[in-house]
């Protein structure tokens, strides 16, 4: 085995991120009609604008996540494993939702030529219009979000991190990528799943830190 493979697979800091990433595309197999499909449109989506500038912001989401995976794995491993493990347990149960509680995302038809009009139009063609409660999206942002003001990042990067976490929490409704219960559906996935992965991460890091964590939590 080449020693750069053995070298990440006996790091299970390394190994939490390999996971995750290994997980991501699962998401496009489950992109599609399930079982019976519900739809979970509401008046309030009646009311949501469509802000199409917005939709860069949407797209920027991976990227922003990666980065501040990378800066808590460099800077603060504890937070990093409480993400990782939020990630990937808020992945896993996505999934499951997606299979036994399949959803379809109504999507905006008035769209005109505008060069961010187009961009929108372009991700409706190549993203499958299911998969949408509870938002990825929201889930893996409010995870971070957690993650962020636990960590010992400086005041500012938090607050302006927050502020861009938050915008990314309105750029999937804003360019209607979801509907409205899918975002409050991420955010309380990402929050109830909170002591499932400190479980986790006793099991992954027997007798480390984060013990005092799931301590503090019960």
């Amino acid at each position: 085995m080449n020693s750069k493979i053995r070298k990440v697979l006996n790091d299970p800091n390394l190994v939490l991120i390999l996971v995750f990433l290994i997980n991501v595309p699962i998401f496009g197999l489950l992109n599609k009609p399930i079982g019976n499909v519900r739809d979970l449109y509401c008046f309030i989506d009646e009311i949501i604008p469509v802000i199409p500038p917005f939709i860069l912001i949407y797209h920027s989401w991976f990227f922003f996540l990666l980065l501040n995976i990378f800066l808590l794995y460099k800077k603060n491993v504890r937070e990093y494993r409480n993400l990782m493990a939020n990630l990937i347990v808020g992945q896993w149960a996505a999934y499951l939702t997606f299979i036994f509680f399949q959803t379809n995302v109504t999507r905006a038809s008035n769209l005109g030529n505008a060069v961010f009009d187009k961009l929108i139009s372009t991700t409706y063609f190549i993203d499958n219009h299911y998969a949408g409660f509870p938002s990825v999206h929201a889930l893996t942002t409010t995870a971070l979000l957690m993650a962020l003001w636990r960590s010992n990042h400086t005041k500012t990067y938090k607050l302006l991190a927050s502020i861009y976490c938050i915008l990314i929490l309105a750029s999937i409704l804003l360019v209607k990528q979801h509907v409205f219960w899918d975002l409050p559906g991420g955010i309380i996935y990402a929050v109830a799943l909170y002591p499932i992965f400190l479980i986790l991460l006793n099991i992954v890091f027997p007798q480390s830190s984060v013990e005092k964590d799931f301590n503090n939590y019960n």
